[in-house]
């Protein structure tokens, strides 16, 4: 699973204060597929992508059995899914964790286009899925679905709260548009390109489920959320960038929310918010309080919505990855690591170019576009911000049991499938670049031990790389080392190599940050490192 150990969903904290709580749609959060009982080697669905023979009709697989870490596992007490979407495989649904399809309805899919009684189909990558598998269809059997749900949620559990999750294939590719909506109204051709037609499908998709909720006398007590996961896949009108970017293309999306005649209608916030706030602004909607320790990247804008003058937040940060291998492109924890960092305040932003090493500033309000480069006539600002994302922004230590993708496959790892433990990944070569698990660093005839000496690490403020100690800094007496009696041999360093600390051979390092090395170059450095993290 995506989730680190620990972490508590939205529709968990819900759940437990007692909504009634749904999932339809495109999962995308990995998963592991269930064995026959004579099997014990789990592979895993990561973001829907093969990791290793991952075939449906595979015979070590039981479809008896649901998925693990599936929606049901962390939440929603009902789902009916698909692992990618539509534009990877498996092709298939998932109703509750369970493939709606038996192993003999599966066929394989090459690239193509395929006739189906709504449309065409259209597959982008090759893999196994349902023999009727249809793209064009997709988004209306989320719908069908749903509302299946509501009517089941008002004859059973008419006087309790609910909350839903959609996430529609639109409009997102392979762009195959149906022949008609579910009212008869024409989509396909409707327009002079197939994405024009999806988004006019999405349109039609938003409009339906607002009408469902009011059909059934729902929608005056309902709070509706839309809003996109990322910015546009292509242009972005006047804003820089797409999707997968640093630029505000890549980041900026719609939000709109509607709740019978509570919001004032119309009416425009122009905060700072972000899609993480969701959780604790749904949490402070609810009148739930979140527990000690969750959701600590969320802020409520709740309060917002009603005053235009409400302060949410003061910044938001994003990372952007490179991917280091080819085969690992989809894992963005295993086999990138980030080549820039941003922090946005209300007005300007910071974009930091780890490699190049440089620092750009952006005014937002009178250049939206980030066209303008303002850091040299902004000196002050820009470093202060740009030390406030390096104190802020760099990874922090979580743990998951998240499966690194095709390490199988990959000469430098090997797999442990031990899941009661809290490693699985050995590192065989080099440092692990890796901050969402538990490092097995096998240090190879260094003054640690032999090749064959483990020693575990829990992945430090590094964003996505343990480094090694700094040679620049092994000899400097402003090296401090500390030591707290686990068994570790790491240096924990910020993303510059300028401060860090150092524990002695099999000793933890103690995670703080300090200034190191007077005799390197510090002058933008000064300052910027704090006695904790």
């Amino acid at each position: 699973s995506a989730f680190p150990d620990g972490q508590e969903t939205i529709a968990q904290l819900l759940q437990k204060n007692g909504y009634n709580t749904a999932m339809f749609g495109k999962w995308h959060l990995g998963g592991k597929i269930p064995l026959n009982q004579n099997h014990i080697n789990n592979t895993e669905i990561e973001f829907g992508e093969y990791c290793g023979n991952k075939m449906l009709t595979c015979n070590r697989y039981d479809w008896n059995k649901p998925l693990k870490y599936g929606p049901q596992d962390i939440g929603f007490e009902v789902s009916f899914t698909s692992n990618s979407g539509i534009q990877s495989p498996p092709y298939a649904y998932f109703r509750n964790g369970l493939m709606t399809v038996g192993k003999y309805d599966v066929k394989f899919y090459q690239t193509g286009e395929y006739e189906r009684p709504m449309g065409i189909s259209k597959i982008i990558n090759p893999g196994e899925g349902d023999k009727d598998w249809d793209t064009s269809d997709y988004n209306m059997k989320i719908l069908h679905n749903h509302e299946i749900f509501l009517d089941n949620h008002i004859k059973k559990h008419p006087e309790q709260s609910f909350f839903t999750y959609l996430s529609l294939g639109a409009i997102h590719v392979p762009h195959s548009p149906p022949n008609e909506f579910i009212d008869g109204t024409k989509v396909k051709g409707r327009h002079k390109s197939d994405q024009l037609d999806i988004l006019y499908e999405l349109d039609l998709l938003v409009g339906y489920v607002v009408s469902s909720l009011k059909r059934r006398g729902l929608l005056d007590n309902t709070l509706v959320i839309f809003m996109s996961d990322n910015g546009g896949g292509k242009r972005n009108g006047a804003l820089k960038g797409r999707k997968g970017t640093i630029w505000e293309g890549g980041n900026t999306i719609p939000l709109i929310m509607q709740y019978g005649n509570a919001f004032p209608a119309g009416a425009i916030r122009n905060q700072l918010v972000g899609i993480t706030d969701i959780y604790a602004t749904l949490a402070d909607f609810a009148g739930i309080e979140i527990p000690n320790g969750q959701a600590k990247d969320s802020s409520s804008f709740l309060k917002a919505v009603y005053n235009p003058n409400e302060h949410v937040r003061d910044d938001f940060i994003v990372l952007n990855y490179t991917v280091i291998k080819k085969h690992e492109a989809h894992y963005d924890h295993f086999g990138r690591q980030p080549v820039e960092m941003s922090i946005r305040t209300g007005r300007y932003k910071v974009i930091y170019k780890i490699k190049e090493n440089f620092v750009l500033l952006f005014d937002l309000e009178n250049d939206p576009s980030e066209s303008e480069e303002i850091c040299s006539t902004k000196y002050e600002l820009c470093m202060n911000l740009y030390a406030r994302l390096l104190n802020k922004g760099p990874c922090r230590d979580i743990k998951s049991n998240w499966c690194p993708g095709n390490c199988e496959d990959d000469p430098d790892f090997r797999f442990r499938n031990f899941e009661s433990m809290d490693c699985g990944w050995i590192r065989a070569k080099k440092n692990v670049r890796d901050i969402n698990t538990w490092c097995s660093y096998k240090v190879k005839n260094s003054r640690y031990g032999s090749s064959e000496n483990l020693i575990r690490n829990y992945c430090k403020r590094t964003c996505g790389v343990c480094y090694s100690e700094p040679s620049h800094c092994s000899d400097s007496s402003s090296w401090k080392r500390w030591a707290n009696g686990q068994n570790c041999d790491w240096v924990a360093i910020d993303p510059h190599q300028r401060c860090g600390l150092s524990g002695t051979n099999g000793i933890k390092a103690h995670m703080s940050c300090i200034k190191a090395c007077n005799d390197y170059e510090y002058s933008h450095y000064k300052g910027f490192c704090k006695d904790s993290i």
